[in-house]
């Protein structure tokens, strides 16, 4: 499930000042007491904080941690719940007021959509939506101060439902990999890459490619914020699509590497037959997936490519994954260091550098 991160805007819910509430009859809020999670239905809610039908009498000021979803069982998926802190404000005997502890930069926006009914914008899943993007814009607001304005009103006005859903995927999964590496929150990155990376990668259709998107995202940000070499890498993966990450996946996975000149990660051929190919990428259309060993191979991710004359079950298809395919690959998995380290293999020194002949 998604939180906020820790730097949180400190601001009282009375000097935010009291923003519209709606009822939201199918939203809860959960808070752990213990080891056991407990269900307290909203009354209303509104972009400040909510009113809690709950036993417990949180003294003003207390933090609580609650997760929102729809009533029923603790969800676990990302986009069917939220976790986040609020705090105490005000009890009486039906419940707890709690105003919502928002990170720096966060902008809720609830009941502010032009396109959608009131009913509509109280369900759950739009408040959900509406937390999510506020979390999005404050991660990419945090990274990159000048993109908060431009990433503000794209989120919140430019983008359709469904290419909203895959920018703030996008962001959240990069910010999750930044928080599990070392001082990923002192990181920045250019928004020159932020804003190609939100923007193309939000027309992605497929999960694994919104991961890789969110991988190219959290390898772009650095101490200064100034390296935009990720550019080159967006611009590869805007020629990609799923069946091609497929293959770049398998091939960078399973091929042997090897420490070329200059200290490059290389591979060793792949060859597999049609059969392997169709199991791995899914698809049995095997022009297809000529197709798109070409276009691999005119962008320069893969080379050497020997295949037989007819393309049958039986048949090889032979080639090498590129340095620049390989170093793609790591940087879509989040990997931040050398291509070396991602793959495992030790830091060159002067025993260990190939000898060019």
């Amino acid at each position: 499930m998604n939180s906020f991160d820790n730097r949180t805007d400190t601001t009282s819910f009375q000097q935010r000042g009291r923003a519209e509430r709606r009822t939201s009859p199918s939203l809860a809020a959960y808070h752990w007491n213990g080891s056991n999670p407990q269900q307290n239905p909203v009354k209303d809610i509104s972009s400040t904080g909510a009113y809690l039908l709950t036993d417990e009498r949180w003294n003003p000021g207390d933090l609580i941690t609650l997760t929102l979803q729809r009533i029923g069982p603790l969800e676990s998926s990302p986009e069917l719940s939220f976790a986040g802190q609020a705090k105490a404000v005000r009890w009486d005997e039906h419940g707890v007021a709690v105003s919502f502890v928002l990170p720096a930069g966060a902008d809720l926006r609830l009941w502010q959509s032009p396109l959608k009914s009131t009913a509509e914008q109280t369900e759950p899943e739009d408040i959900l939506r509406e937390f999510r993007v506020a979390q999005a814009i404050a991660f990419l607001s945090r990274i990159s101060p000048a993109a908060a304005g431009t990433m503000k009103k794209l989120l919140h006005e430019e983008l359709s439902n469904y290419r909203l859903d895959c920018a703030v995927d996008i962001a959240l999964q990069a910010e999750k990999l930044l928080h599990n590496g070392l001082n990923g929150d002192r990181l920045l990155a250019p928004f020159s890459v932020i804003q190609r990376i939100i923007e193309d990668g939000s027309w992605s259709d497929d999960p694994w490619m919104l991961q890789f998107w969110a991988g190219l995202l959290a390898t772009s940000c650095t101490a200064d914020g100034q390296d935009e070499s990720g550019l080159k890498f967006v611009d590869l993966m805007c020629q990609l699509k799923s069946i091609n990450l497929r293959i770049l996946a398998a091939a960078c996975t399973k091929s042997t590497k090897l420490v070329a000149g200059l200290g490059r990660v290389s591979s060793r051929p792949v060859v597999w037959t049609a059969t392997d190919l169709k199991k791995i990428t899914g698809s049995h259309d095997l022009i297809r997936i000529e197709r798109d060993l070409e276009h691999m191979s005119d962008m320069g991710l893969i080379s050497d490519r020997v295949k037989s004359t007819f393309f049958s079950p039986i048949s090889d298809t032979k080639f090498t994954p590129t340095s620049l395919c390989l170093e793609l690959y790591a940087r879509c998995n989040g990997h931040r260091g050398t291509p070396q380290g991602f793959y495992g293999m030790a830091p060159l020194t002067k025993a260990t550098l190939p000898i060019e002949l």
